[in-house]
């Protein structure tokens, strides 16, 4: 028996070689507009412990593009780390996720999260976008919360692109996880099992009903039933008998279908719920054939555009149609504005159902829109934003509840949403305000992706 051992390949070797050569040739060649390519670094943590997060990424760059899953371990020393990327890379092949993953140590979420974004990548095989997952529990932990909001400034100031995405049910899954296992079964397909098949092609069965093989079936011999060695067989007339064929034995495989789904356990051994196994993986297989909902409020290179048309070429998402809103600037030109929109679609080749105007953004927000967010800032301790600041964004807090209050008339009952992420100023707005500006925006919706661009171009009219 040969030993059970890798001696390696040429082969093996000489995919370093063309990885080395191709990355090298990326990084020598002039950048263009029409290559343009979201390349995602997700900050996941540990990606088992936000699946939907690192789906949807996935969902992005597929067969198209870099997907960097980065975690930031804030207690330095914790865990083995060269365990930990093999078996998190392992997680990811396990899932069909054509990714990587890399980790950091670092005493504080903002210091390691800048490690990733500054050093993640290798020449243009480097990411251009973050994508983050919403602090749901902001008003708990404000100090996490003003390093969260630190992070998208340093990504900008590092010209990346930004995105965040929220789901009702939040992200983080490690509360319900304990373990996961893959289930395997293999089925038999009934057509395909395998049988000894004779030279006539029916199978040849012995005695016993099982086939038989190896030797060759005899003609009956002469009346005494017996044969001379080396002699052609013979009738009793004494002529030659035709030789009974041959038959060949051979075969055939069992054919059979792998099916593998992954069952996850919580603390105390149970399997987790199903809805809670519905929401981890909502963004796998189910097809959908809802609106996919894009709010285009400010120009940011397309990136808000590219996004959404990029899911529709998706098997889950390719029934869905696009629907475009805007804002308008004037109400007594929204015909014009309107065609102008569709026009524009129209030179960028993004297929679409509607587009629609929205005159009235900067009208003043209803009382209700009013009370909910004086209830959000009630959570947090007193004096956490001055009143001078919420005077000098008074009118932005206005806009930002007139877009909640029309992205619940219109866009609710969407599949998924994305808008224009609102650009977080150092010196203008606090850490606490802007996270509040996001939470009554998005709260209560389908899946939303809060999405701002670099201002660097990724879409072009020429073919």
């Amino acid at each position: 028996r040969k030993p059970e051992a890798n001696w390696g390949s040429s082969a093996q070797a000489q995919v370093f070689v063309n990885a080395l050569k191709g990355v090298q040739s990326l990084t020598d060649t002039a950048e263009h507009v029409k290559n343009y390519r979201p390349k995602v670094l997700v900050l996941t943590g540990n990606p088992a412990h936000r699946p939907p997060l690192v789906d949807f990424a996935n969902l992005i760059t597929k067969k198209l593009s870099l997907l960097i899953c980065g975690h930031v371990l804030t207690e330095p020393g914790s865990v083995h780390l060269s365990t930990l990327k093999e078996s998190t890379q392992a997680w990811l092949t396990d899932r069909k996720i054509k990714g990587f993953y890399t980790v950091t140590e670092s005493n504080n979420f903002e210091e390691g999260a800048k490690s990733c974004l500054t050093l993640a990548g290798l020449g243009k095989l480097a990411p251009n976008m973050l994508l983050m997952g919403f602090k749901g529990d902001w008003t708990q932990d404000l100090g996490v919360a003003k390093e969260y909001f630190s992070v998208l400034q340093d990504a900008f100031d590092l010209a990346f692109s930004v995105g965040i995405l929220r789901v009702r049910s939040g992200l983080d899954f490690s509360g319900h996880i304990q373990a996961e296992e893959t289930e395997t079964n293999e089925f038999v397909d009934e057509d395909r099992r395998g049988s000894f098949v004779g030279g006539l092609g029916e199978p040849v069965e012995g005695e016993d009903g099982k086939a038989t093989g190896g030797e060759d079936v005899k003609s009956s011999g002469s009346s005494e039933g017996s044969e001379r060695k080396g002699s052609e067989p013979s009738d009793e007339s004494g002529d030659l008998v035709p030789e009974v064929p041959k038959f060949k034995f051979e075969r055939q495989r069992t054919r059979t279908r792998t099916i593998s789904r992954s069952v996850y356990h919580d603390s105390q051994g149970n399997p987790v719920s199903k809805d809670i196994v519905s929401d981890m993986t909502q963004f796998q297989s189910a097809k959908r054939s809802g609106n996919i909902d894009v709010w285009w409020l400010y120009d940011d290179g397309g990136l808000t555009l590219l996004l959404p048309y990029i899911l529709t070429t998706r098997q889950q998402f390719s029934e869905c149609k696009l629907r475009v809103f805007t804002l308008a600037n004037r109400k007594d030109e929204l015909d014009r504005e309107t065609r102008n929109m569709a026009a524009l679609l129209a030179k960028f080749r993004i297929e679409f159902s509607s587009v629609v105007v929205i005159p009235d953004v900067t009208k003043r927000a209803s009382d209700a829109s009013r009370a909910r967010l004086d209830t959000l800032l009630a959570k947090l301790p007193q004096d956490t934003i001055p009143e001078e600041e919420l005077l000098a964004n008074k009118e932005k807090t206005n806009r930002h509840l007139r877009l909640s209050e029309l992205l619940q008339a219109h866009s609710k009952d969407s599949e998924i949403i994305f808008m224009t992420l609102p650009m977080p100023r150092k010196g203008h707005v606090s850490a606490a305000l802007y996270m509040a500006w996001l939470d009554i925006m998005t709260e209560n919706l389908p899946p939303t992706l809060l999405i701002r661009g670099n201002q660097t171009s990724v879409l072009t009219f020429y073919s």
